[in-house]
Formats: structure tokens, C-alpha cells, sequence
């Protein structure tokens, strides 16, 4: 949960991190495979997918994400970053087929994106519901994809920094989901997930080109720093893994981003 007042960290979504967070939870979106100034953003789901299948043990999806419901707070920004988180741990709970988690993160989301204006129909969280007990679960994971990409059409529209500012809380989740799971249960070959410095460059350079306001707000100012830090983490050499220290639970050196979380 981003909070202006104390934050300890959270990439779909990796986006997203996924993963997508990107993550979830992507650097533009949390739906799909993007090419963008030559960074692929890839998605959630992809991520998710491929850390289960790189993973010593099957990944426990229900225990990554804290699934925090809080949808009210004090600014825009803090708004759109926590949209972000909200949507990847969204698919956090597909992943780990938890019915209830995703009832709460639809239902948050719906909230989260009315206060920014891009409201959500309450018949289309209706239909992934009655999908969900039917265990239709891949359905339901299109759905969401369709669903938070009319989100982000409508804040592209309305508002690029609150744009800008989900796709960023989304990847910073989605990275946060990843590096707790392999914090507990590391394995080399799936650190290539994380392992893109350029993508982390384009993220940054998304920060800096939001408007004099929002760059002001100071959980958006600790992110920069923040990012600048996980860029130097994933700049391994070409082939080689992150090491094991750097998703390891030390907020000097880890990629895990729960330290600029509430």
C-alpha cells in the first residue's frame, strides 16, 4: 500500500512486475507485450507463469501480495500508484485462483478508478464474479486485461500523470510479488525475469516527463530515488543472474520493494 507518509516499497505488474506485478504490472499497461522504444514490457501473466515454471517449488501466490483493500486517499497520485498495485495483485490472486482476494482487488480497483474518474461498470466486476465460481479462471484473467486497458484509455485521456503513475505502481508491485518469491525460494535462472535494466530506464524517464506537480509529490520522489537503486541491482552482466543478495530481505541492497510500502 503507497502512503505519502511512510513508505516501505513495492513491478505487472510484472507488469508486474508483475511482475507483473507488472508485477502486473508494464511500463505503458498491465495487459499485454509491448514494444516501446525497444523495451519489451511483458505481461503479468507471462511473468507469473514463468517464475512458477522456473521456481524450485510451486510459488504461493496467496502469501506475495498484502491484498490491501484501502481504496481513499489524499491525493491523485497516491491514488494512481495504488491502482497500480491493486490491479497486478489482482492478478497475483487469479494466479493463486483465490476467489475471495479477488473479489477484494476487483472490487478495490473499481473504487480506486472511480476517484480518478475512470469508473469501472459494476456489471463487468458482476460477470468476473460469476466467473470465478465456475473456476473459469482464464476467462476472467481476459476480462481483467480488457478492463484495466479501458482504464488506462480513459486516464490517458483525463490524466497523463495518473496514467503514467499506475503503469509505474503496477511494475513496482509486480516487481515486488517476484523478488519475495525469490527472496524465500531462489533460483538463478528465474532472476531473468527482473534482469531489464532498459525497462527500468524507460520508467524513469516516464517519471521525468510528468508534469512539475506531480514530480513534486514526495512518494513520487522517493520512487525516483528508488528506481535509480533498481537499476543498478538488474545491470548484471549480459547472461549472468542476479545474485541471491539482491532479492535477499535487506533494505540496503534488496530488490524487494515492501520497504516503501505501508
Amino acid at each position: 500500500l503507497f502512503n505519502e507518509d511512510c513508505m516501505k516499497f513495492s513491478c505487472i505488474r510484472f507488469a508486474m512486475v508483475c511482475v507483473a506485478a507488472g508485477l502486473t504490472l508494464s511500463a505503458t499497461s498491465l495487459t499485454s507485450a509491448q514494444m516501446t522504444t525497444q523495451v519489451y514490457v511483458p505481461p503479468s501473466a507471462l511473468v507469473f507463469h514463468n517464475l512458477d515454471s522456473l521456481s524450485k517449488a510451486q510459488v504461493n501466490w496467496k502469501a506475495l501480495p498484502t491484498f490491501n483493500k484501502k481504496s481513499s486517499y489524499t491525493n491523485k497520485y497516491t491514488t494512481a500508484l495504488n491502482l497500480g498495485t491493486r490491479i497486478c495483485d489482482a492478478f497475483v490472486a487469479i494466479q493463486g485462483k483465490d476467489q475471495n482476494k479477488f473479489a477484494d482487488m476487483a472490487t478495490t480497483v473499481a473504487g480506486l478508478s472511480g476517484k480518478l474518474n475512470a469508473n469501472i461498470e459494476q456489471s463487468l466486476n458482476d460477470k468476473m464474479f460469476a466467473l470465478v465460481k465456475q473456476g473459469k479462471w482464464t476467462e476472467v484473467r481476459s476480462m481483467l486485461d480488457d478492463q484495466q486497458t479501458t482504464v488506462k484509455e480513459k486516464l490517458n485521456r483525463l490524466d497523463k500523470d495518473a496514467a503514467i503513475l499506475v503503469s509505474i505502481g503496477g511494475w513496482l508491485e509486480g516487481l515486488n510479488v517476484v523478488t519475495k518469491s525469490l527472496a524465500s525460494n531462489y533460483t538463478a535462472d528465474a532472476t531473468g525475469i527482473i534482469r531489464n535494466p532498459k525497462l527500468v530506464e524507460y520508467l524513469i524517464g516516464e517519471i521525468n516527463g510528468l508534469s512539475t506537480t506531480a514530480k513534486g509529490n514526495d512518494l513520487v520522489k522517493n520512487i525516483t530515488t528508488k528506481l535509480g537503486e533498481i537499476k543498478t541491482l538488474v545491470s548484471v552482466e549480459k547472461g549472468k543472474p542476479i545474485p541471491q543478495e539482491s532479492v535477499k530481505d535487506r533494505k540496503s541492497t534488496r530488490l524487494n520493494s515492501s520497504h516503501l510500502v505501508l
